[in-house]
Protein backbone atom coordinates (compact mmCIF):
# COMPACT_ATOMS: atom_id res chain seq x y z
CA UNK A 1 0.00 0.00 0.00
CA UNK A 2 1.27 3.38 -0.55
CA UNK A 3 1.06 6.11 1.84
CA UNK A 4 1.21 9.63 -0.67
CA UNK A 5 1.86 13.28 1.07
CA UNK A 6 3.31 16.03 -0.29
CA UNK A 7 5.02 19.81 1.18
CA UNK A 8 5.72 23.09 -0.23
CA UNK A 9 8.78 25.22 0.35
CA UNK A 10 8.62 27.88 0.78
CA UNK A 11 5.22 27.26 2.14
CA UNK A 12 3.24 30.19 -0.23
CA UNK A 13 3.64 31.70 -3.16
CA UNK A 14 3.84 35.46 -3.77
CA UNK A 15 1.05 37.33 -6.19
CA UNK A 16 1.65 38.89 -9.38
CA UNK A 17 5.44 38.46 -9.20
CA UNK A 18 7.73 36.08 -10.95
CA UNK A 19 8.37 33.88 -8.28
CA UNK A 20 8.45 29.70 -7.60
CA UNK A 21 8.03 27.31 -5.10
CA UNK A 22 9.01 23.99 -4.79
CA UNK A 23 6.72 21.21 -3.98
CA UNK A 24 8.03 17.88 -3.11
CA UNK A 25 5.63 14.55 -3.48
CA UNK A 26 6.49 11.54 -0.76
CA UNK A 27 5.47 8.18 -1.11
CA UNK A 28 5.75 6.03 1.23
CA UNK A 29 5.61 1.86 0.11
CA UNK A 30 3.94 0.26 3.24
CA UNK A 31 3.49 -2.86 1.14
CA UNK A 32 5.48 -5.97 1.11
CA UNK A 33 5.96 -5.48 -2.44
CA UNK A 34 8.02 -2.91 -4.40
CA UNK A 35 6.55 -0.47 -7.00
CA UNK A 36 7.46 1.85 -9.98
CA UNK A 37 5.79 5.00 -8.76
CA UNK A 38 4.59 8.38 -11.24
CA UNK A 39 2.39 10.82 -10.71
CA UNK A 40 0.23 13.54 -12.86
CA UNK A 41 0.17 17.06 -11.79
CA UNK A 42 -2.36 19.38 -12.70
CA UNK A 43 -2.44 22.93 -11.63
CA UNK A 44 -4.81 26.30 -12.09
CA UNK A 45 -4.02 28.12 -15.09
CA UNK A 46 -2.66 30.97 -13.03
CA UNK A 47 0.43 29.09 -12.29
CA UNK A 48 2.75 26.79 -14.26
CA UNK A 49 4.94 24.12 -14.30
CA UNK A 50 7.49 25.77 -16.45
CA UNK A 51 9.45 28.68 -15.88
CA UNK A 52 8.87 30.16 -19.57
CA UNK A 53 5.34 29.58 -20.65
CA UNK A 54 1.74 28.45 -19.85
CA UNK A 55 1.37 25.00 -18.74
CA UNK A 56 -0.50 23.49 -16.17
CA UNK A 57 -0.56 19.40 -16.61
CA UNK A 58 2.79 17.52 -15.99
CA UNK A 59 3.52 13.53 -15.56
CA UNK A 60 6.72 13.15 -12.59
CA UNK A 61 8.24 9.89 -12.60
CA UNK A 62 9.29 9.12 -9.01
CA UNK A 63 10.79 6.00 -9.16
CA UNK A 64 11.23 2.46 -7.44
CA UNK A 65 9.77 2.85 -3.86
CA UNK A 66 10.91 -0.88 -1.96
CA UNK A 67 8.98 -2.40 0.84
CA UNK A 68 8.67 -0.24 4.22
CA UNK A 69 10.82 2.64 2.17
CA UNK A 70 10.10 6.13 0.82
CA UNK A 71 10.91 7.93 -1.78
CA UNK A 72 10.16 11.21 -3.22
CA UNK A 73 11.13 13.78 -5.85
CA UNK A 74 10.62 17.86 -6.28
CA UNK A 75 8.96 19.84 -9.09
CA UNK A 76 8.81 23.49 -9.39
CA UNK A 77 5.39 25.40 -9.34
CA UNK A 78 6.26 28.93 -10.96
CA UNK A 79 4.56 31.77 -10.04
CA UNK A 80 4.29 35.52 -12.52
CA UNK A 81 2.05 38.16 -13.55
CA UNK A 82 -1.32 36.10 -13.58
CA UNK A 83 -0.54 34.62 -10.10
CA UNK A 84 -3.23 36.42 -7.58
CA UNK A 85 -3.61 35.84 -4.31
CA UNK A 86 -5.73 32.51 -3.82
CA UNK A 87 -5.36 28.96 -2.53
CA UNK A 88 -4.93 27.06 -5.80
CA UNK A 89 -5.91 23.26 -5.80
CA UNK A 90 -3.10 20.95 -6.54
CA UNK A 91 -4.29 17.75 -8.58
CA UNK A 92 -2.23 14.77 -8.31
CA UNK A 93 -2.65 11.44 -9.01
CA UNK A 94 -0.58 8.56 -8.16
CA UNK A 95 0.44 5.57 -10.39
CA UNK A 96 1.88 2.30 -8.41
CA UNK A 97 3.15 0.05 -11.20
CA UNK A 98 3.59 -3.99 -10.15
CA UNK A 99 5.95 -5.96 -11.61
CA UNK A 100 4.23 -6.75 -14.65
CA UNK A 101 3.67 -3.12 -16.08
CA UNK A 102 0.29 -2.99 -14.88
CA UNK A 103 -0.66 -0.50 -12.46
CA UNK A 104 -0.68 -1.75 -8.80
CA UNK A 105 -2.56 0.76 -7.33
CA UNK A 106 -4.05 4.36 -7.64
CA UNK A 107 -4.47 7.50 -5.85
CA UNK A 108 -5.83 10.78 -6.07
CA UNK A 109 -4.60 13.44 -3.59
CA UNK A 110 -5.54 17.12 -3.43
CA UNK A 111 -2.10 19.53 -2.52
CA UNK A 112 -3.23 23.53 -1.65
CA UNK A 113 -1.07 26.11 -2.22
CA UNK A 114 -1.38 29.56 -0.51
CA UNK A 115 -0.61 32.15 -2.92
CA UNK A 116 -0.52 36.15 -1.23
CA UNK A 117 0.34 39.46 -1.23
CA UNK A 118 3.82 40.51 -0.97
CA UNK A 119 4.23 41.97 2.99
CA UNK A 120 1.88 39.35 4.49
CA UNK A 121 3.25 36.64 7.00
Amino acid sequence: MLNPSTHFTPIRMAAYVRNEVEMEVIVRNEGSEERWVECDVSIPEAVSLAPDRSLSKGRMRIGIALPREKISKKIKIYGGASSYPDTYAIRITIYGYGKDGTIAERYDLKSELRCERGGQD
